[in-house]
């Protein structure tokens, strides 16, 4: 039943977020100035002319999806509301961490940094 949930609650955040900012064609140029892609160019000095965007758009939406669903999923399971903020924390920040490290080793891999001497 949990899992049910748990898939149900990721399908919905991430066609959500299909729907209002990667479907959008107006909303790529927003997309490339918001806090997330900064984060990514200035932690791990990424080139976003080297990246396709759609699909650096998708993976950050998936990761989005993955982070908030299995946050809210954690916070479910606990019945008392303190304990429930205190969990949804210490879930949500090693979550985020952890899956934005893995994204920008994945495209440090793939050769999409800025060339740093030219």
């Amino acid at each position: 039943m949990y899992f049910i949930i748990y898939l149900i609650s990721f399908a919905i955040i991430y066609l959500f977020y299909l729907a209002t900012v990667i479907l959008q064609k107006s909303k790529i140029e927003k997309f490339k100035k918001s806090n997330q892609v900064m984060f990514f160019v200035k932690r791990f000095n990424l080139d976003l002319n080297k990246i396709n965007i759609t699909k650096f758009m998708n993976v950050i939406a998936l990761s989005n999806a993955f982070i908030i669903s299995t946050a809210f999923m954690t916070t479910y399971l606990v019945k008392n509301f303190v304990l429930q903020l205190l969990v949804g924390f210490l879930t949500l920040i090693p979550l985020l961490v952890i899956c934005y490290s893995l994204i920008g080793k994945y495209y440090i891999k793939k050769g999409c940094v800025m060339n740093e001497y030219k």
